[in-house]
């Protein structure tokens, strides 16, 4: 196998596949992608970890066509650090692939292609087009919501659910906050989920790479896989086989309080109560009385922070004391000027709505301090 291919272009198709390459696994072939030259000029690879799967391409000079499969993240590495923008790939027969750009020369080791797993990638499964800037947007702003992969009590993906009949829902919850949004069905191409799908974490994570640099794509969902594809890429992503919780129990339904502030006003102050926290003092309080908002941070080793901020609010007093990282991380994704702050009462958390922002809402319970 042997091909010329631009430095641009062969960095991009790396960034999509490195990502599902495993770190750590007993199949260390799984740490590979396999590439494949074709004498149509065309540069193949692909990637797995059994539960997520990658074909992405690029375009070449193959002088001689074959395939091998070679660590993503270090020929990523390398080419990176080359300066030419046109880099020369050969494979030896010590099972060694060349690099040679200019006067350099590196040999990375390879591992036989016919190793590699096979992927079930089902590109001729029907797809529907959908609005990339929507589903990206429910993506990223339920993405911080997830709980790690490693905890027992929670599901570790998104939940995409029906609501109604011209709404899907995306949700997410570690437990300990929630966020959900809702965008009209259409705008995904009238995607069908049944009574709902859970997408992983991965795969959300793998999805907003790739669609970093896309401006089409297609869904599609195929026995327990959800299907993408763009221009350049097909990505399958098995679905968690699971029980979502009944999420909607932990949102009050009766939200009687509420208060409108700028989004940049709560946003700045907050930043600045983040200085004195830490991984043990985390809270910032919320201290609510007629016209103001007062926020208070503070640790033993620190010091303490306060703040007050002028709001349109006239009732009860109220306070309550939150995760400051939870509060930040729920109004960044918002696209909105304004954030709405909701409230039944110090036990059922606080709920935050962009005024700009319909579809969106992010539920924070509340710590004892």
């Amino acid at each position: 196998m042997k091909f010329q291919v631009d430095k641009g272009p062969l960095i991009q198709v790396l960034q999509r596949v490195q990502g599902i390459t495993e770190k750590k696994t007993s199949m260390p072939i799984l740490s590979n992608c396999l590439l494949r030259a074709s004498e149509t000029n065309l540069l193949e690879f692909s990637a797995t970890d059994l539960e997520l799967s990658i074909w992405t391409q690029t375009e070449g000079k193959v002088e001689s066509p074959g395939a091998t499969t070679i660590s993503a993240r270090k020929l990523l590495e390398i080419v990176r650090e080359i300066p030419q923008e046109s880099i020369l790939m050969e494979s030896l027969p010590n099972q060694r692939l060349c690099l040679s750009a200019a006067r350099a020369q590196f040999e990375l080791a390879i591992l036989a292609a016919e190793d590699f797993p096979h992927m079930a990638l089902p590109q001729d499964a029907p797809l529907v087009s959908a609005d990339l800037s929507a589903f990206k947007q429910a993506l990223q702003k339920t993405l911080y919501a997830i709980s790690p992969e490693d905890d027992p009590f929670s599901v570790a993906g998104v939940y995409c659910q029906p609501v109604g009949t011209s709404d899907l829902r995306f949700v997410s919850s570690d437990g300990h906050r929630l966020a959900y949004v809702q965008v009209p069905r259409e705008s995904l191409g009238n995607l069908e989920v049944g009574p709902g799908i859970i997408i992983p974490r991965k795969g959300i994570q793998e999805i907003l790479r790739i669609l970093e640099r896309e401006t089409e794509v297609s869904l599609g969902i195929q026995e327990s896989s959800f299907l993408l594809k763009t221009p350049h890429s097909f990505l399958s992503i098995r679905m968690l086989d699971a029980d979502y919780p009944d999420y909607e129990q932990i949102i009050p339904r009766e939200r009687p309080f509420s208060l409108e502030i700028s989004w940049e006003n709560l946003h700045s102050a907050l930043k600045r109560m983040a200085v004195f926290t830490n991984s043990k003092w985390r809270y910032v309080k919320f201290m609510v009385s007629n016209g103001t908002l007062a926020l208070q941070a503070g640790n033993p080793e620190l010091g303490n922070a306060n703040d007050v901020l002028d709001v349109e609010y006239q009732g009860e007093e109220f306070s309550i004391a939150l995760n400051v990282r939870y509060v930040l991380e729920a109004i960044q994704v918002m696209e909105s000027r304004e954030v709405r702050f909701e409230w039944l009462d110090a036990y059922h958390g606080a709920v935050f709505l962009g005024a700009d922002d319909p579809g969106y809402l992010g539920l924070i319970m509340p710590m004892v301090v």
